[in-house]
């Protein structure tokens, strides 16, 4: 049996902003603030507790990843491995961005989904709704046909939305994005929330083991820039 141990990175620049601040990093680039720090040395501590037997541990490409998993990290003295189909849901494009207000981005944010067009890309350097739903595909072939054990995973939140999404069975046939939408709004996992995603054979199950609020103190995301 694989277990996964699946999470969301800790508060990033983009999640803690507010109404009026302005979009200074692509989605690639956040990185995490000082609360997001101190949640990564929390969230250290606590999968050093709970979690044995470590084979591996993976971030995205994604600089706010590999600065959540840097405390574990430094204490397992393993070094990660970057998958490249993990990193987040990268939908609107930073030339479009940059220089905005966080309520611009948000704006857009609500015209991408009103679009309800799952092959549309905001720009060159984004993702369909349709490609990032394959990708997640992907990382489950991935881990399917790794060998049995323990596995760390330093992950996103449309990331983790889309796996249990996926995992549950609420589509049939090309991705859904209104529903996949209404489900993700209510399912959205907070900063550091840990998962276990386990696969025996064929099968697949998912749990949350982590939540956050009754580790470390929270603030609740205000951006869709994840």
């Amino acid at each position: 049996m694989k277990k996964i141990y699946l999470l969301r990175h800790a508060q990033s620049a983009a999640n803690a902003g507010k109404s009026s601040d302005i979009v200074k990093y692509a989605n690639a680039d956040i990185p995490i603030t000082e609360l997001g720090q101190k949640q990564a040395e929390q969230l250290s501590m606590w999968l050093s507790e709970h979690v044995e037997d470590v084979r591996e541990i993976f971030v995205s490409s994604y600089l706010r990843t590999r600065q959540t998993a840097a405390p574990y990290v430094q204490a397992l003295q393993i070094s990660p491995i970057v998958l490249p189909d993990l990193h987040e849901f990268n939908y609107l494009s930073f030339a479009h961005l940059h220089g905005k207000t966080f309520q611009d981005l948000r704006s857009r944010s609500e015209s991408y989904w009103a679009r309800d067009d799952a092959d549309f890309k905001d720009g060159d350097d984004c993702d369909s709704f349709a490609s990032f739903f394959n990708r997640i595909r992907n990382v489950r072939r991935y881990f399917a046909e790794k060998e049995d054990g323990v596995y760390v995973v330093f992950g996103h939140g449309f990331w983790i939305g889309v796996l249990l999404w996926q995992l549950i069975g609420r589509f049939s046939g090309s991705p859904d994005m209104q529903k996949f939408r209404e489900f993700e709004l209510l399912v959205r996992p907070k900063n550091t929330d840990v998962y276990l995603w386990q696969i025996d054979g064929a099968v697949e199950s998912i749990a949350k083991v982590r939540n956050t609020d009754a580790d470390v103190d929270t603030l609740r995301d205000k951006s869709e820039h994840l």
